[in-house]
């Protein structure tokens, strides 16, 4: 998506993301995120942004997002995780957690006011956001109708084949 059709979607309140990881090396936890954005048409934007090593310039971000409408976060951070704390207390709008290392302590037990989601899978994390938007947004309640009569699709399957066997 070009950053002129994502500052049109951020500022349109359809449903947009901004994921904030906050390190490089947590690339191929980003790229399934952004896949699963994507099955969900959501325009995003990835920024590196660390809590611990530069939090003015989270600070920063934060102003310059939010500034222009209205968006879901998601840090993407492991180990210590301060982003998911930090940014859910100074931004206004949501904050999920899809921590790169699995079950993350730090991102579920922030301190008071920093009411961030946690979503370990970037498929559900996705889906999350979707459901966020769904009621301002007709595209996002359609994919997640089709998405569910897709996978309702797939079990009966399964369960016909299974009774179908000899």
């Amino acid at each position: 998506m070009s950053q002129s059709n994502f500052r049109e979607c951020l500022r349109g309140n359809t449903g947009c993301a901004v994921i904030v990881a906050g390190s490089d090396s947590d690339g191929s936890h980003i790229d399934k995120l952004v896949s699963a954005l994507k099955m969900y048409e959501i325009p995003y934007e990835v920024r590196i942004c660390s809590a611990h090593k530069s939090p003015g310039r989270l600070l920063e971000l934060i102003g310059e997002y939010e500034s222009q409408g209205g968006l879901v976060w998601v840090a993407v951070a492991g180990g210590t995780d301060a982003l998911s704390g930090t940014l859910a207390f100074h931004a206004d709008q949501p904050v999920v957690s899809c921590p790169p290392d699995g079950l993350n302590h730090s991102c579920l037990t922030n301190p008071p006011g920093s009411s961030n989601a946690t979503v370990l899978s970037p498929r559900n994390t996705a889906r999350f956001i979707a459901q966020i938007y769904s009621a301002v947004n007709p595209r996002c309640r359609e994919l997640l109708a089709r998405s569910r009569a897709e996978k309702i699709r797939h079990l009966e399957a399964a369960d016909a084949e299974l009774r179908d066997r000899p």
